[in-house]
């Protein structure tokens, strides 16, 4: 123990870091910790959890708040009007598809942004639906703007639009929450909750499935999704091992209706998202240390304490831009332009010419290209701007448009 203990003391000082602060993302006391580092024993689960702190630590934000589910209804079955006054989007690349969802007629979309559209006998008004990557998309709008998800949410209301379900998803980057540790302390019932019970997927084995808990029911108007997201995303990109994703642990709140409703009034009226989502999950759930003491009397779980905020820097509303019409276009040459460029490959393996090559050297770029172009580069590289093409770009464009 003494000389893991040295090695702590060595590598926080080694990370610039006070006692205070690595007590912070701990979850655990000053004094705990100068205890730990003066060679007293500490338990093998924490000593797991200090090693991985020190190992990967980073100065990001232990949790990050971003809103990754909207479904908003308008009353009105215009729904040019909501795609040009609310989501201001340019009518010329929206597509249309005669399907829909929710009992609507059609749809129409730009990646994926979704408004579904009905007729007016039918007084179900339009609805804008935008999953996770529809968010995405929109905050990468928006960002280029200069507005951010309060203006979006105060159009919103401006035009009469209600809120029918909010998403409101935290990610915690270094593993505060361990779902098969809460998942155990829900079995032990060492917990107090609003909720008449909670369920998991533990019918499939850990390293195969990853572990999600449900707490609440799915239709109600509240209801809590914790899940290993490291996992999630290992799965759709096999090459980033688990240990190397940006996020461990994701906890979404998911409110319906009226809920949904006073979520966004007191999320626009507070702009304090801390204040907002965890005055949700403290009116609900807290997890508990066991003692001999009467449950009622129990103390907060420390790491589920560090969690709710005594322990850490204040939760921000976050945002993880992507470029929406990146992906919309190559959509749309794979279905559309794709079949004739290939026509025109194989004619010119059959002729012996560059006709293809021709007509790509002879394509014109305009700015909104440029802006497309720019865009996506900064995204790759992190920094998302609507950067303009520098004057050497566009000459060097010119040139190899004039060879």
């Amino acid at each position: 123990m003494g000389y893991w203990s040295d090695s702590v003391r060595r590598r926080r000082k080694e990370l610039n870091l006070t006692q205070l602060q690595l007590c912070n993302r701990l979850g655990i006391t000053q004094r705990h910790l100068s205890r730990i580092e003066n060679g007293e024993s500490c338990s093998s689960g924490l000593q797991m959890h200090i090693d991985k702190l020190l190992n990967n630590w980073t100065d990001e934000p232990e949790l990050q708040m971003m809103i990754d589910y909207v479904r908003i209804r308008f009353p009105t079955s215009d729904i040019k009007r909501i795609i040009r006054e609310f989501l201001r989007l340019n009518e010329d690349l929206v597509g249309f598809d005669d399907r829909a969802a929710f009992g609507y007629v059609y749809t129409e979309s730009l990646g994926q942004i979704k408004v579904y559209g009905s007729t007016p006998d039918t007084k179900l008004g339009t609805l804008v639906e935008l999953r996770g990557q529809g968010c995405r998309q929109m905050e990468s709008i928006l960002l280029g703007r200069g507005e951010t998800w309060y203006d979006f949410l105060e159009t919103c209301i401006a035009l009469d639009g209600h809120f029918t379900r909010v998403d409101l998803a935290i990610n915690d980057r270094n593993g505060l929450l361990d779902v098969p540790t809460l998942i155990e302390k829900c079995d032990r019932d060492e917990f107090t909750s609003r909720f008449h019970g909670f369920r998991d997927n533990r019918t499939k084995q850990w390293e195969v499935s990853g572990r999600t808990l449900y707490l609440g029911s799915p239709q109600s108007e509240v209801y809590f999704c914790i899940y290993d997201k490291a996992f999630e995303q290992h799965q759709k990109h096999p090459e980033i091992a688990i240990e190397d994703q940006p996020i461990r642990t994701r906890f979404e709140v998911r409110l319906r209706r009226k809920r949904a409703a006073a979520a966004i009034k007191n999320l626009l009226a507070e702009r304090d998202p801390e204040k907002v989502v965890f005055g949700i999950i403290n009116r609900y759930l807290r997890f508990l240390t066991p003692s001999h003491k009467a449950k009622s009397q129990w103390a907060t779980d420390p790491r589920w304490d560090a969690f709710i905020g005594n322990y850490r820097d204040k939760l921000r509303l976050s945002t993880n831009p992507e470029p929406l019409s990146y992906a919309h276009i190559t959509r749309w040459l794979k279905k559309q332009v794709a079949p004739s460029l290939k026509m025109l490959q194989l004619i010119d393996q059959y002729n012996g010419t560059t006709e293809l090559k021709a007509i790509i050297d002879g394509g014109k770029l305009t700015q909104r290209h440029w802006d497309l172009i720019h865009h996506y580069q900064h995204h790759r590289n992190g920094v998302l701007t609507d950067a303009a093409p520098s004057e050497q770009s566009k000459k060097d464009d010119h040139a190899d448009q004039s060879k």
